[in-house]
């Protein structure tokens, strides 16, 4: 979903002449993302027919950055875009875990990056504990839970600029959720986007008590662990090999308290 109520005091935040504002905030960051996402169409120009999914006028989903990307139905849903970028050369198969001040910086950015978005989750935002902070390289996977299936998601790049799209996130609530089961893998972002001049792909949702592993194959990078914590679980890699993943689902292999596994396919919706 694009944003079109880009105001003057936005434009004013982001003026150079104005030494009270960091650049290189995500504040700042977020502000441009907004203004360079903006749709000329919004102007007043016809807009051209797109084959978007549609979106129910419940459920409400926000991309932090990413022209070209757009979030649908019960998940975010990445639209992909060609290509690749050096800045995902630090990228690892398994996440790293951040130490706690690190933690607490992601988490506090992340939910600073989403203070513009729908202003009906405000309260929940500002109450939503971090449930996944997982660092692969430069970039950091942030995860916010709230009551009754809130979640904001941030993937971000803190090292590349002001200038560089290194961030993209989702944030809402699901229509009639429900606790997933012990052992169920629910999705609520799944696919491909552009991000730092490059393609990543996203998998992300809940995760049920039971479920302590999900490990996605890649064919170009190998075993991708996901960060399985707070009843949540993200997943992110370079390239495009979850497009089809939107219509279609993956597979990922799904570990349990109890030692045992099994294949479960993850589907939006």
């Amino acid at each position: 979903m694009k944003r079109h109520d880009v105001s003057i005091d936005t434009l004013r935040s982001l003026d150079p002449a104005d030494h009270a504002v960091d650049p290189r905030s995500p504040r700042a960051r977020a502000d441009l993302a907004r203004i360079l996402a903006t749709d000329p169409a919004a102007a007043g120009s016809p807009r051209p027919a797109t084959a978007e999914p549609a979106v129910p006028s419940r459920t409400r989903w926000l991309v932090l950055a990413g022209a070209t990307t757009v979030v649908a139905a019960v998940a975010g849903v990445l639209l992909p875009l060609s290509g690749d970028s050096h800045a995902f050369a630090g990228w690892t198969t398994s996440p790293t875990a951040m130490t706690p001040r690190a933690a607490a910086k992601a988490t506090d950015s992340c939910r600073e990056q989403h203070e513009d978005g729908p202003h009906h989750a405000d309260r929940q935002l500002a109450s939503a504990r971090a449930a996944v902070t997982e660092r692969r390289g430069d970039w950091t996977m942030v995860v916010l839970a709230g009551d009754q299936g809130f979640a904001a998601m941030c993937l971000t790049n803190d090292e590349l600029g002001l200038f560089s799209n290194a961030s993209i996130g989702s944030i809402g609530t699901p229509d009639g959720f429900t606790e997933p089961a012990p052992r169920e893998v629910r999705v609520t972002d799944l696919g491909t986007g552009t991000i730092a001049d490059g393609t990543v792909s996203v998998a992300a949702g809940y995760a049920g008590a039971d479920v302590v592993g999900v490990t996605y194959a890649s064919t170009e990078h190998g075993r991708v662990e996901a960060t399985v914590s707070g009843g949540h679980f993200a997943l992110w890699l370079p390239g495009d090999e979850l497009d089809d993943a939107v219509t279609d689902g993956v597979e990922a292999e799904v570990t349990y308290r109890d030692g045992t596994s099994g294949t479960v396919t993850l589907r939006l919706g």
